[in-house]
């Protein structure tokens, strides 16, 4: 039951994470110039921002609950336990990460509206 558990609070904090790095894309962060902005500023890109923060911090507790839970508590954990929960946890980091790599790194559509050759509207 204790692996069970232990796996099922990995996929949830692993999904957790991705969909707040989704949050991120719906808010409209992107990477210009070597720093993350947002590519248009209204009221409900900062509530998508609070939202990816809000799913990454719960994919961290949750990550840990899962490395936790996987690890044993009152029971030591045989071997491939121990090389289960840290395959699984650099599993869920990699997958974040890339997530949130391609949620703020992606490149923006072409605007209905181009700039001008000058840079200049």
């Amino acid at each position: 039951m204790r692996v069970f558990s232990g796996i099922l609070l990995w996929l949830v904090a692993t999904v957790s994470g991705v969909i707040g790095a989704g949050w991120f894309s719906l808010a409209g962060l992107g990477w210009a110039g070597g720093f993350i902005e947002r590519s248009y500023w209204d009221d409900e890109s900062g509530i998508g921002v609070a939202f990816g923060i809000f799913g990454l911090v719960v994919w961290l507790g949750l990550l840990g609950a899962s490395f936790a839970v996987l690890r044993g508590g009152a029971y030591p954990a045989t071997r491939g336990m121990r090389i289960a929960s840290v395959v699984l946890t650099v599993v869920s980091v990699a997958a974040v990460v890339t997530a949130c790599a391609l949620a703020i790194g992606w490149p923006e559509p072409p605007s209905e509206f181009p700039t001008p050759p000058w840079n200049r509207a």
